[in-house]
């Protein structure tokens, strides 16, 4: 859609997520529908809602999704079909559940098959939103980030499987027409002037026992992401906006570089 002023078909502005646990906000601490609970979506829904007078929001992301999953859901699934034809705006986080099993419990050729499966699943997925069910919304893909410290001596094995997966994201993103929204690269390394690292903040990955979600700093800092994205797309909404403090201030640099997508 060219023009998100131009969303003729119905009275509300339709964004449609789409996803695995991320999406479905787990991590966060407040429960919205079970299992669902307010992560990022969530939070990206409350700032369109700044920019339009009505949002209607529908998450059919699911714990544990892989990216078969997501497909077969596409392909199958009539309610969730219906919300993809309607949207204005959709977002999909999809690859972490592929990948982050076999991070936890390793195995000889886990995340290769996993890269693998997912770089043949990632297209059809695709053409199944594009193609099949002919949507022309706006679409959001975030990148995977590794959950590790960058002095953990598993970094650099999750780090190479996970870039592949993230190549597969971007090398698609202008044959299908979606927007990179690049999660990846904001969670590495440490906050600036400190020796934090950032996944200690925005996952829960450096608590025992570890997991790889969000924490409620981590579903803001992406939501934040997502709309820099948006405001960098429709710089008209700018004037719509109140100036948001809550951003990572090392993440507003995205804005302002015209080279990513």
């Amino acid at each position: 859609m060219s023009d998100l002023q131009e969303h003729h078909h119905h009275d509300c502005f339709q964004y449609t997520a789409l996803g695995n646990s991320i999406a479905a906000g787990i991590g966060a601490s407040f429960v919205v529908d079970p299992p669902k609970r307010y992560g990022y979506v969530y939070y990206f829904r409350d700032f369109l809602a700044t920019i339009f007078p009505c949002v209607n929001l529908t998450n059919r992301a699911t714990p544990a999704f892989t990216s078969t999953l997501l497909l077969q859901q596409l392909q199958t699934d009539a309610v969730t079909r219906e919300a993809v034809k309607k949207a204005d705006l959709i977002t999909i986080s999809s690859g972490g559940a592929d990948l982050f099993n076999c991070l936890l419990h390793p195995t000889p050729n886990c995340l290769p098959n996993a890269v693998a499966t997912f770089a043949q699943n990632w297209p059809l997925i695709m053409k199944e939103i594009r193609k099949s069910i002919r949507s022309h919304a706006e679409i959001f893909v975030m990148t995977v980030y590794n959950p590790f410290k960058g002095n953990d001596p598993n970094f650099n094995t999750a780090e190479l499987f996970i870039q592949q997966i993230n190549n597969v994201i971007k090398t698609n993103r202008f044959k299908f027409h979606y927007k990179v929204v690049d999660v990846h690269a904001d969670f590495l390394g440490q906050f600036t002037n400190t020796t934090q690292w950032k996944v200690c903040t925005w996952t829960h990955f450096c608590e025992v026992p570890p997991d790889v979600h969000p924490t409620d700093a981590g579903h803001l800092e992406i939501a934040c992401l997502h709309e820099l994205k948006f405001l960098k797309n429709h710089p008209d909404k700018l004037c719509l906006v109140d100036d948001d403090d809550q951003c990572n201030d090392e993440s507003n640099n995205e804005f302002c570089d015209e080279s990513s997508d």
